[in-house]
């Protein structure tokens, strides 16, 4: 074998070698219906329910919150993060759940808070930062 060939078969050797360590990182989206089938690690994306107070206190268990969410099929679920209440959890416009499906809640190993968006059609806050054609005429340069 020629020395290209052998750096060939290296780099892709290696190439496999680096990609496994990854393919945990690539999940699917999935339900709280679907993920109770799978024992996999999974990714689900729900919304808190607010109708449920957070279960967290810091004096007992600091590492401990529970919630409960719906997915987007509807479903609601008991959701166990053994880590502390994320900051400003209630204000969240959605969360992706990564973790595992255990009897009948959802253990939580990471979560990710989607922010919400500061750019909302308002337009009430819109017509206030639009200039008047008043203002506009008289406001010479």
């Amino acid at each position: 074998m020629k020395k290209i060939h052998i750096v060939l078969l290296l780099l892709v050797i290696g190439g496999i070698v680096g990609m496994s360590f990854f393919i945990k990182d690539l999940t699917t989206q999935e339900t709280f219906s679907t993920a109770s089938q799978k024992k996999d690690f999974v990714v689900v994306k729900v919304q808190l329910d607010k109708n449920t107070p957070i279960e967290y206190d810091g004096l007992k268990n600091p590492n401990l919150t529970v919630f409960y969410a719906t997915d987007q099929q509807g479903k609601r679920s008991k959701v166990v993060y053994k880590n502390a209440k994320p900051t400003d959890i209630e204000k969240s416009d959605g969360i992706d759940l990564n973790g595992y499906m255990r009897d009948g809640y959802f253990e939580c190993t990471k979560l990710q808070m989607k922010c919400p968006s500061k750019y909302k059609d308002d337009m009430k806050v819109a017509q206030k930062s639009l200039p008047t054609s008043d203002s506009a005429s008289t406001n010479k340069y």
